[in-house]
């Protein structure tokens, strides 16, 4: 039965990422590749004029690649710019050169590009992005830099990733689609484009409504297990480790990390991943300047970072971390994601109980009893085939009670509530609650109250033993400036 359980859902997943990777397929024409493994790139664009000059092949010259002046010992600061030789269109592929290989201790100051290969900026038509997105099969969406080599990196170590400090563009997009994001027969596809007020670290969504700025990177990702030798794409088969080849797509995240679309990893976060490959091989992108807990309408604040800058420790002797582990200054994060929310909160559940137990040495009925007392456990994405959840949990043992989620409105917050046996039917009944709330209180149309909801809602499961899962969404008045 087991087995027959896991198949399902292999081919359920095979099947999503399929859909998903066509996410534009009934505006755009027929598939151009018609072979049964296609090579992730190039596309075919227009070619450039006479007078531009061919990119440079081959990787760049590390020596080069030094900020002397900020080495410091035997740490030293490495500059990762965003270039055709160090970043890839939509996939993770060990096979590619590294951009950069560095020791433990090091700083990166990392450049990244916007999706479609930096395609999709403000003034892209959806016509266009239907072009970009079919253009190769299977493709993911993302520009990832990388990979960075840690030296010494074998499997069963951890990396951990410090983020020192993020600088945005001052624009972003945002798009939805006919197939994607959590309302697509509903509302329609379109592209926006925003301006990003670094120095107030806002963005006007109308007039009289804000977003407020909050980077991070939605890629975060490690060299795949058992990944696709010859660096082809390949097709999600199971996130379960080990079970069978994963995929190259950078669409669904997993243990690697990946598309985690996790709002925790902000500047002074540091995040444990699990190594499965020799030199770790360290991808970004996905650049978000600000997300909701959800990201409903497909994608947040899209932007690009000309500067994400980390500091990368490797750490030997540390097998209790399999899956990526967040921490900040006065909490850990520890996550949950498969391919129903079901699945996701079962193995959340897993997660924050054995990451409570063993930084606190508590028993796992303890452990258990501290995550529901200090419950405070949010969706992180329901648009990437797997679905997230993560549980943030408090350094101090002795911290309180977590307040119970509101269900009616306060004067902090807008809120929703939906009860279901299903968590995906109740998580769509208080979004569709919320939109529609906020609609009215903003005097805004439902589609565009649809769009703010992916930047500014607050979707977080309350505390799950057995029976209906309830979901509470919240949404900020501080938002309202009228």
């Amino acid at each position: 039965m087991k087995a027959h359980a896991t198949r399902s859902r292999v081919i359920a997943g095979v099947a999503a990422i399929a859909a998903f990777t066509t996410i534009f397929a009934g505006a755009a024409s027929a598939a151009v590749c018609e072979v049964e493994v296609c090579t992730p790139w190039p596309t075919k664009l227009p070619a450039y004029p006479t007078t531009t000059l061919e990119y440079l092949s081959g990787p760049l010259a590390q020596q080069n690649m030094e900020a002397k002046p900020y080495s410091t010992g035997k740490n030293k600061m490495w500059l990762l710019p965003a270039t055709p030789a160090t970043t890839q269109w939509g996939v993770f592929d060990n096979t590619v050169t590294p951009a950069l290989h560095i020791n433990s201790g090091d700083t990166v100051a990392i450049e990244t590009l916007r999706a479609g290969n930096g395609q999709v900026v403000p003034g892209i038509s959806i016509e266009q992005l239907i072009t970009i997105n079919t253009a190769v099969p299977g493709r993911g969406p993302h520009t990832v830099t990388g990979p960075i080599y840690v030296n010494g990196a074998e499997p069963g170590d951890v990396v951990a990733v410090h983020i020192n400090k993020i600088r945005m563009l001052s624009n972003a997009t945002n798009n939805s689609s006919p197939t994607g994001g959590l309302f697509p027969d509903i509302f329609p596809s379109r592209v926006d484009s925003y301006y990003l007020d670094n120095d107030k670290m806002e963005a006007k969504f109308t007039k009289n409504i804000v977003i407020p700025l909050a980077p991070f990177p939605g890629i975060l990702a490690v060299g795949r297990p058992n990944a696709d030798s010859t660096g082809k794409l390949c097709t999600v088969q199971t996130v379960a480790p080990g079970s069978a080849p994963n995929s190259c797509n950078t669409v669904p995240p997993g243990d690697y990390g990946g598309n985690l679309d996790l709002k925790e990893m902000q500047v002074g976060s540091t995040t444990y991943l699990p190594v499965f490959v020799p030199g770790a091989l360290i991808w970004t992108g996905d650049s978000h300047a600000a997300q909701g807990n959800g990201e409903f309408d497909l994608d947040a604040l899209e932007t690009a970072f000309p500067e994400l800058n980390v500091t990368i420790t490797l750490i030997k002797d540390q097998p209790q971390v399999t899956w990526p582990i967040v921490e900040n200054p006065t909490t850990y994060t520890a996550i949950g994601y498969d391919t129903t929310l079901q699945l996701a909160v079962a193995a959340l559940k897993t997660e924050t109980t054995r990451l409570i137990m063993e930084k606190f040495k508590m028993t796992k009925t303890q452990a258990t009893d501290f995550m529901y007392k200090t419950w405070n456990c949010p969706i992180s994405e329901v648009v990437d085939i797997v679905l997230g959840t993560y549980c943030v949990i408090p350094k101090d043992r002795n911290a309180p009670a977590a307040n119970p989620l509101p269900k009616k409105d306060n004067s902090e917050f807008w809120v929703t509530h939906a009860s279901n046996a299903d968590p995906m039917i109740a998580l769509k009944a208080a979004v569709m609650a919320s939109i529609k709330k906020i609609s009215s209180k903003l005097h805004i149309t439902a589609d565009r109250s649809y769009r703010l909801s992916t930047f500014v809602t607050d979707c977080q499961f309350g505390p799950y033993r057995s029976g209906p899962y309830d979901i509470t969404c919240l949404v900020p008045k501080s938002i309202y400036r009228g």
